[in-house]
C-alpha cells in the first residue's frame, strides 16, 4: 500500500524526498500541482513511483469531480485535509483491486495529457499569429 502524508504548504519550509501540491480552495480544490501556491497541500510520499501514482490518482479524481461533493463554503468553497486525506485512502483501496489494469491507464492518461499540452501550445502560437495579421492591418 503506498504510503503518504498530507500537510498544509508552508512557504518557509523546505520540502526534500518525493513530493507534490494539491490545490486545496476554490473550485479546483483536490487538483494535483507540480509548483506550490499559497492555498495547498503537500502530499509527501516515500519514493517517485509512489508520487507518480498519487499524483495521477489525484488528477483523476479531481478530473471526475469525486473531490467536488466533499467541498465546503459558501463563498469560496475548500476542503479539509484530513477528507482529502480519507478520500485518498479510499481511491488506494480502489485502485489495488487491479493494480496493473491502474498502471497502463496512468501511462495513457500521461501520454495524453503531454498530447494536451503539445495542442495548447499549438493554439497559443495560433492566437499569436492572429494578433499578428491585426496588428498588421491595423498600422
Amino acid at each position: 500500500m503506498i504510503q503518504f502524508r498530507l500537510t498544509t504548504y508552508r512557504e518557509e519550509k523546505a520540502y526534500q524526498g518525493s513530493y507534490f501540491f494539491i490545490l486545496n480552495k476554490g473550485n479546483n480544490s483536490g487538483k494535483p500541482l507540480l509548483t506550490p501556491c499559497p492555498n495547498c497541500f503537500v502530499c509527501l510520499c516515500e519514493n517517485d513511483q509512489d508520487k507518480e501514482e498519487l499524483y495521477w490518482l489525484l488528477f483523476g479524481m479531481w478530473q471526475g469531480k469525486a473531490i467536488h461533493p466533499h467541498l465546503i463554503g459558501s463563498v469560496i468553497p475548500f476542503i479539509r485535509l484530513r477528507e482529502l486525506s480519507d478520500l485518498i485512502k479510499l481511491g488506494l483501496e480502489k485502485l489495488t483491486i487491479n493494480p496493473e489494469k491502474v498502471r497502463k491507464n496512468i501511462s495513457k492518461i500521461v501520454q495524453m495529457e503531454k498530447h494536451q499540452v503539445n495542442i495548447q501550445k499549438q493554439l497559443d502560437l495560433i492566437k499569436q499569429m492572429k494578433r499578428a495579421l491585426i496588428f498588421e492591418v491595423l498600422k
